[in-house]
């Protein structure tokens, strides 16, 4: 209890003279916009329009920010504006309201009006609120997690900057573009970039951004587990004060509390969390590192209801970095309460994001997650293929940390080979001056880079030796798996092709339903076209998928006919119990072109409610698939078809027919279908029933 008093009495001492230097600041900015305030009801016109942006401008810029009264302002900017006609006016008021909605956490939003301020700009051939516009954009984009799309926007702000001359704002976006390589994982750049953004801080004396520098750089330093030069660094921060820079404090506290966390010294976390929130009352972000640290003190109750409100307030504004910790947290909360359902549905949540977005730290945490609740739910196939993907995604993670800490090693080298090379300048100008000694060091420095150069000599020698000798067993290598390999890459060409006039279809049906001023059935069948197609690009780069994906697959191909065709059939699709379709591997889009002659050649010309039903059993270790439909029949289908058709459907089924074969290959296996018309009692044909037979593989098989 005395070490605690003692440590928070000097953290107190040494923060508090900071906080005390921006009440200055902070009356000076309330002054301003009182004076704003008094001077708006004498307004009219564009005049009040640029009085309402720069009182919402010193609200969303003020050291202790107030983002609803912002919000406000900005708003009102933006709509008076609008009725003026007002552009250069509608252009700063419309860039200033997407800030507000950032801080608001409605990225959504924001980026909407931030794209609607760079069109403005545009027109006005205004290059500085381009640039600006940009930047926005960029961050909008960071704060919905698509790393790449904003590092690639705030690069392209910063050549506008470089053109303007700003140098202020390309220190900033070069800040931002830091922090978002450390969200991605990207540590060698993150490292790279704050050095950069350091650099141009100083050059400019920009307390700000060299504080949030040396936190970010401190920041990539904890990332990599470098725990004492994050410390160094944080505390550097610490070192610079400067009335108005309260909001670069704000953050360093924030880093400062997670280091804390890392070393199991809650006191401190807790006490430089809160002064994360001087100033900010309502930080989300600070918020979600208070949630963090009731949960590492296993404070459930605490932290459950912290994570519950970002998870609410985060949902629909599109802030997808902290929703997706919110929705881990919560996860881990209901894991340590064992409720594993409701574990499992925010664990599940966070992994679709996760893989969505790239985010690599947050899809490991939530494969670890997964994993460990299907395994206390008895599900050992989720529970291994949960576990496969969080050692393959932990190893990318180890790699990136790996880059981060080779590139600062390689910095910090470069940085002593500058220092020796200054002292060793200066060691030849006292060589110089002494003659007597210059002979002896010069001969001592040939001596030794003869010896160098034998012993690199050697061993380039050894290594040309050892990559030849590793050459020639690659090639024999190579040589025994080309077979084997040319037959994988006509499996992967198989799977690549999709009907194209399937394609066609569906898109005519979509210009359809537009033509016929349907928009409803359109958005539906182009949303669940969209979906069938991204399915289709994922699996047909794998050689295996589950058949819980194929069903998926197959499901939306039938529900697209069924919108398409007025839902003139229904269909089905039913296994039995001892088929695990979780644990079932074969080759993707084996059964929709079974189901699409079922539709187009059995069903289509059927008069009345047409059905189709796909049903698996088990039978010998013998996936059975059977597919019938109470259509026309073969030979009624035969006389309608046309010739074009009859050729696309024969090429259907015989891709398929080599695929199947390709699959059993190396088993041997003789695998078929067969296709037969299905009659009553009086012999007349009612439907068609299609038979596939395929020897499956079971999950663990395809992962040895």
């Amino acid at each position: 209890m005395t070490n605690t008093f003692i440590r928070n009495s000097l953290l107190t001492a040494l923060l508090v003279p900071l906080l005390a230097i921006h009440a200055p600041a902070q009356q000076m900015e309330s002054n301003s916009i009182t004076r704003l305030k008094a001077e708006l009801p004498f307004t009219t016109g564009t005049d009040r329009v640029d009085c309402l942006t720069r009182i919402a401008y010193r609200y969303a810029y003020s050291a202790t920010v107030k983002s609803d009264s912002g919000f406000v302002y900005a708003r009102q900017a933006v709509e008076e504006a609008e009725k003026l006609g007002y552009e250069l006016g509608l252009c700063k008021a419309a860039n200033l309201y997407a800030h507000v909605l950032l801080q608001l956490s409605r990225p959504n939003e924001g980026i909407t009006w931030y794209r609607r301020s760079t069109r403005l700009a545009v027109d006005l051939n205004n290059d500085s609120l381009l640039a600006k516009g940009l930047r926005g954009i960029g961050q909008a984009l960071w704060y919905q997690c698509n790393f790449q799309q904003a590092i690639d926007t705030i690069t392209l702000s910063i050549q506008h900057f470089k053109q303007l001359g700003w140098k202020k704002d390309i220190s900033d976006a070069t800040m931002t573009m830091s922090n978002i390589y450390g969200n991605q994982g990207n540590y060698e750049k993150s490292f790279e970039v704050a050095q950069q953004s350091l650099a141009l801080s100083q050059d400019l004396h920009d307390i700000g951004n060299i504080v949030l520098s040396l936190t970010e750089i401190g920041k990539s330093y904890r990332n990599i587990g470098d725990h004492t030069s994050a410390l160094e660094y944080y505390k550097k921060g610490y070192a610079y004060n400067s009335s108005g820079m309260h909001w670069a404090y704000r953050y360093l506290s924030q880093c400062m509390g997670e280091l804390y966390c890392d070393l199991q010294q809650f006191d401190s976390a807790w006490y430089f969390y809160q002064q994360s929130f001087n100033g900010n009352p309502g930080s989300k972000s600070s918020r979600l590192r208070v949630a963090e640290y009731y949960l590492l003190r296993k404070e459930y109750d605490s932290a459950q209801a912290q994570f519950a409100y970002l998870y609410n307030v985060l949902k629909p504004g599109g802030e997808k970095h902290l929703y997706m910790y919110s929705m881990l947290g919560l996860g881990k909360i209901y894991f340590a309460k064992k409720d594993y359902t409701r574990a499992r549905q925010f664990a599940y949540e966070a992994w679709t994001l996760a893989r969505q977005k790239n985010a690599k730290l947050n899809l490991r945490d939530a494969c670890q997650l997964l994993y460990s609740i299907h395994e206390e739910m008895k599900q050992p196939g989720q529970a291994f293929y949960y576990y496969k993907q969080y050692v393959q995604v932990k190893e990318a993670v180890l790699n990136d940390q790996l880059k981060g800490k080779l590139y600062e090693f390689r910095r910090i080298a470069e940085d002593e080979k500058k220092v020796a090379q200054i002292k060793l300048l200066e060691q030849e100008k006292l060589i110089s001056e002494q003659k007597l000694k210059s002979n002896q060091l010069l001969r001592n420095i040939l001596t030794g880079g003869l010896v160098l150069l034998a012993f690199l000599s050697l061993m380039v020698l050894g290594n040309i030796s050892l990559k030849r000798k590793n050459e020639k067993l690659r090639n024999e290598k190579i040589q025994k798996d080309l077979e084997h390999r040319a037959t994988e890459l006509e499996m992967q060409a198989l799977r690549a092709q999709m009907n194209p006039h399937f394609i066609f279809n569906c898109l005519s049906s979509i210009n359809r339903f537009i033509l016929k001023n349907e928009p409803d059935k359109a958005s539906d069948y182009l949303t669940r076209f969209s979906r069938l197609i991204r399915l289709v690009l994922i699996n047909s780069q794998k050689p295996y998928i589950v058949l819980e994906d194929e069903i998926e697959m197959l499901r939306l191909y039938l529900e697209m006919e069924q919108l398409r065709f007025k839902n003139t059939f229904d269909y089905s699709i039913i296994y039995n119990n001892d088929i695990e379709p979780s644990n079932i591997m074969l080759p993707p889009l084996l059964l929709q072109p079974f189901c699409e002659n079922a539709i187009w050649h059995g069903l289509m010309h059927k008069e009345g409610h047409g059905q189709l039903s796909v049903a698996f059993s088990m039978r010998n270790n013998i996936l059975n698939c059977t597919i019938t439909d109470n259509g026309i029949g073969r030979a009624r289908a035969a006389e309608i078809q046309t010739k074009s058709a009859e050729k696309i459907k024969s090429l259907g089924i015989k891709l398929t027919a080599e695929r199947l074969a390709l699959f059993n290959e190396d088993r041997s296996i003789q695998t078929y279908y067969n296709i037969e018309d299905i009659k009553d009692e009086q012999c007349n044909i009612i439907g068609t029933k299609v038979t596939i037979e395929i020897r499956y593989k079971e999950l663990t098989e395809t992962v040895r």
